[in-house]
Formats: C-alpha cells, structure tokens, sequence
C-alpha cells in the first residue's frame, strides 16, 4: 500500500478527534485571524512530547523517546541525533501562529491550499503526548516576514508562524541521525582488539587504589600503551559520520574494502563485545574519507580518513614505552657501577647519603633525577622472549639502579634497572631491563648518559662564602696560597706574591657556594686531562672549608672555556673520583680575575 495513502487515512481517522481535543485544552492562545472571530490554538509542551512521525515525499519518519534519549525507528533503526530533536522540540514548543486565515477567505479560484504549499506536497506531521496525538500539514514559506504557513488537522483554516519550526526539520532521515560512531563510554571497555595488519590484544585492570593499567596480552605479554588506547577511545567518541552509505545487510561488501576488511576494531566490557568497526577502503573519487561499517547495526559509512590513522601502527606503537613505573613514595635508591655501589636513604623529607659517613643530599637533585627517570623512554624492542642475556649485556650490567618503596605506600616491589650495552660503543642505544619483566629494551644512548651513576653525585656541597678559610690556585705551575686572617681578611701566606687580593673574590666565592650543576662520574679522566684545552688553561683551584661546612675540601681543575659554560673536573674531600663539573662562563671568568696567579698587568 502506497505510504501516503496509509497516511491519509490515518489522518481522517484521526482528525476530528485531534481537533476537538486540542481545540478544548488548555493552555492555549487565541490567534486573531485576517477576518471573522479571535481562533483558539492550543500549544505543545516539549516534556510530555513522546514520539514524532514525519511524512515527506513519501518517506515516513518515526523518532521514539527512550528514556533520556531517543530512537529512530523509522525509516531505520538508529539512535538519534540528540541535538536535531531538541532544536525541532524547541521550535514545536514556541509554535504559536501570528494570525489565522479562515477557509472562508480561502480562494479556490488562486489554487486554494496550494498556493499556501498545503496540498499533497506539504509535510505532515504527527506529536504523540500521553494522550491525543496532534496533526499538523506544514506548508510553504510566506512571500515576506520570516513566516510560513501550517495547517492543524481539524480545522481548515491556515495559520502563519515564525519559520524556525520549518528551519529545524533536517531535509533527509539521515538529518536526524546520531553521527557519532558509538556511544559506549571508555570507562566500560576493559579489552581492546584490533585485528589486520597489526594484531593485539590488550586488557585494562584497576588497582586497589584506582590506578588504571593496560597490559598486552596477545601476541605477547607486554605492557599497553594505555594512554593511547584512551586516547584512540576518545578520539573515535568524538569522530562524527561523515555520510551513511548502506543499512542494508546484504550491501556489496567487496565494493567498500570490506571483504575482507582492512582491519577491525572491538571493545569489550564484562564479557560483552561493546564496539565492533569494520575498516575498509576510500573512495576512488575521495581520499580523504574511509568506508567503515558498525557492525551494531550493520550499515556502512563514511568518515574522515583521519579517524583510522592511529589504528595503522605497528605493534611496537601500542606499548608502553615508559620505562619505569611512577614511584611516588620512594624511600631507597642503590647505584652500582664500575665496582663500586652506594645509595640514597629518605628520612622524612631529607635524602641521605648512605655508607659510613653519612652525607646530606640534594632534595632538588634527587626529585630532578627521579623526574628524569620517570621519562625514560624505552627507543626499540628488540627481544620479548629471552634465552641468553649475556648477549646483550645484562648477566654484567655495566651499570644498576635500585629502587625500594616504603611497606604498604605502593604497589611496586623492590625493582632493579639493568643497563648492558650493545658491544657498540658508537651505537645511539644500549640495551636496558627491568627486573620485574623478561623483555630486553633499547635506550637512547644519549638519555643514559645523562643519568648519574654515584649516590655521591648528589651530595649537597653548597656552603657559605665564610666557611672558606684557604684557597690555594695553581695557574700554569704557579702556586698561590691564601688564608682568611681571625679578622675575615684574605692574606697571601705562600707560593707568588701577586698582586693584592680583590675584594670581590668573596663575591665570587659565594656564587660558588650556591652553584647549580649536577656532577657527572668521570671513569677516565685522562679523557679529559689530555685535551689540549686543559694544558692551555692551566688552572687549578682547591679550596679548603671549615667544619660547619658539608664538605672540607674542593679540587677544581678547569678544562675547558666554552664560552657561555666551562667545564671542570671536580674532587671533593679525599674521594679519588672526580667529577665533571659545568660552571657559567661569567663566573669562570671571575674565577679567573679573583685566584689568578699570574700578575696583573
């Protein structure tokens, strides 16, 4: 049976039922017409409003409420777009005519109804409350004013109103459709999948204190990436359809790339598949967008081509490259390197050096180095299932960190950092494990070499410019010796005489105090000992320190002048390792000007 005369028929039926209904309720207005008595309309209020049908061009559209959203069911079966059917229900609740044309002054002779746009090509439209359903014919647009033309079923007059009504009816059914390609929150989903050209498998777990973590486990147990899997989550919520191809389910595949298809998507939650996309080609004429199918509801779309690039990486792109876990309550860490180990112990929030003399470290240099390792990126994989670790280095380490918690702060165990290397010194990576896991991992050379390798390299030894009561300088073989007198004042007491003492040398004594750097383990110093700069400069600076100081005695030894930094090999007290030490280039050359003891010209 043609649609529209079902439709007909259901308005006859429903037509003088409508119109008494609606003619007697209340609220409602009362309209002045162009000729005759005031005409009462009864307005609609969009909460009690349940379903809505709309006839056009033969094509019945049906929109149900379910709940707090609403359905289309009609001429499909999708989830409507939310923020098409509010706007349309705003407009439908502010319907209130401007004025009325009585059938009497209708002329039949100008096309009647026609020339209002009411005859059969007008667009019907059916309100569904709790109770009697109103019936509306919605007509053309009104030659001037921002108006058009309706009519209500019953009556067979023609009323004029605001035109938004009219703006806010999408022109096709897809108009009314929700184009987001699902709606499942991320926060249900607790397995991702992704088969084709890359194949993986990873599940999300909550921790007992709500830290959420993804783990690989096909085609290997390895760590997720789970801030990518989020974030290709929240990416593909707020991807918007750009067109809907086919609902039907016997649609040519093949034609579309999706049989098979490219590579498909699934999200699972409590044992339920949630999300299952289906990727396939683009257009011939289009390359910007891609053909996907929701397999929810089988129908095939098109959506920006940029929607599916995160779905092409490699396997390596899924997992986490952070080497570490965060260790927020930290309360040991063990160096061991070149034979020789140490470690730093928290006391509230101090750090200590541990061993037989128990030094002050710097708060600031730890949190900067814990800070540091946390963004340790691991650069390659290059083996999940290890037979023989010597190969790579780690039944050896060269190097080893060690990390404790305090009982019952975290969920981490005491872990270890094994670093090997690759048998290539010029090579940009050297190979890594964690303690905890089999895999082996490849760090950027780089990144390691800035990681310390001595719990002595955070020794605090910032002091005050009055704890220094001897210098001795060294200046191409030359030796100067200078005291501070019981009165504060610096006195030449052996090697070259010099010029007299500046002044300002406690200024610079006191930059010195507060110097920022952080010292560097040097295995061989004769790396930089046989520079031709260190010959050229020749200058060497000891200072002695009284007992309220953290350290007795500072050995500089300057390398290098780079300018806007100098380098400097660094002793303190009576350790043999020395240390590289950047110093600004102003204060080297204050160091220069003040301790120099070659005369002054």
């Amino acid at each position: 049976m043609n649609p529209r005369s079902t439709w007909l028929l259901i308005l006859t039926a429903l037509g003088l039922g409508a119109y008494l209904f609606w003619s007697e309720r209340t609220p409602a207005v009362r309209v002045d017409g162009l000729a005759g008595p005031r005409v009462p309309f009864a307005m609609i209020s969009a909460s009690q409003v349940t379903a809505v049908e709309i006839l056009r061009s033969n094509v019945v559209v049906r929109l149900e409420r379910d709940g707090d959203t609403w359905r289309l069911r009609q001429p499909v079966a999708d989830l409507a777009d939310r923020g098409a059917v509010d706007s349309f229900l705003r407009n439908l609740a502010k319907l209130k005519p401007k004025n009325s044309i009585p059938s009497t002054q209708i002329d039949a002779g100008s096309g009647g109804l026609t020339a209002f746009g009411l005859d059969a090509s007008a667009v019907t439209l059916k309100v569904e409350t709790g109770s009697q359903p109103a019936l509306f014919k919605l007509g053309a647009r009104a030659p001037i004013g921002g108006d058009f033309y309706f009519q209500r079923v019953g009556d067979e007059g023609v009323f004029t109103a605001d035109a938004s009504l009219l703006d806010s009816l999408p022109e096709s059914p897809s108009g009314w459709r929700d184009r987001s390609l699902f709606t499942v929150s991320a926060a249900a989903v607790d397995r991702v999948e992704l088969r084709g050209r890359t194949q993986f498998e990873a599940r999300r777990t909550v921790g007992p204190k709500g830290a959420v973590t993804w783990r690989m486990v096909r085609p290997v147990e390895a760590r997720a990436d789970g801030d990518r899997l989020e974030a290709l989550m929240g990416l593909l919520q707020r991807v918007k359809i750009h067109e809907f191809v086919s609902d039907a389910p016997s649609a040519d595949l093949e034609r579309y790339g999706l049989q098979p298809p490219e590579s498909e998507l699934f999200l699972h939650g409590a044992s339920n598949t949630l999300v299952h996309l289906q990727i396939g080609r683009s257009p011939t004429n289009n390359p910007g967008l891609v053909y996907m199918r929701r397999m929810s509801s089988t129908n095939v779309v098109l959506v920006p081509a940029t929607t599916v690039l995160p779905l092409q990486g490699t396997l390596a792109s899924f997992r986490d490259r952070h080497l570490l876990p965060a260790m927020y309550f930290l309360n040991r860490l063990e160096f061991a390197a070149a034979g020789r180990t140490n470690a730093l112990e928290r006391e509230g929030t101090n750090w200590w050096i541990a061993g037989a003399q128990r030094l002050p470290a710097r708060v600031d240099l730890v949190a900067f180095f814990l800070a540091r390792l946390g963004a340790l990126e691991i650069a390659e994989f290059p083996n999940d299932v290890v037979a023989d670790y010597s190969r790579y280095g780690l039944t050896a380490p060269v190097r080893i960190y060690g990390f404790q918690e305090e009982k019952g702060t975290g969920t981490n165990g005491p872990l270890r950092l094994l670093l090997g290397e690759t048998g290539d010194r010029e090579s940009p990576l050297v190979f890594a494990r964690r303690s905890d896991e089999a895999p082996v991992y490849s760090l950027r050379r780089a990144d390691v070499a800035r990681l310390p390798e001595s719990a002595l390299q955070f020794r605090d030894f910032r002091f005050a410019s009055s704890n220094v009561v001897k210098v001795v300088a060294v200046h191409h073989g030359r030796t100067r010796t200078l005291e501070r007198s019981p009165t504060g004042e610096w006195m030449v007491t052996g090697g070259q005489p010099g010029a007299p003492f500046s002044p300002a040398a406690d200024e610079t004594l006191h930059r010195l105090g507060l110097l920022e750097t952080i010292p560097f383990v040097v295995p061989n110093e004769s790396l930089f000992t046989s520079r031709p700069s260190f010959s050229e400069m020749g200058l060497e600076l000891t200072m002695f320190l009284d007992a309220s100081a953290p350290i007795r005695k500072w050995r500089l030894r300057f390398v290098t002048d780079l300018g806007a930094l100098a380098v400097a090999l660094s002793n303190f007290d009576d350790d043999p390792i020395p240390y590289s030490l950047e110093i600004p280039g102003a204060l080297f050359r204050e160091i220069q000007r003040d301790f120099s003891v070659l005369p002054r010209e």
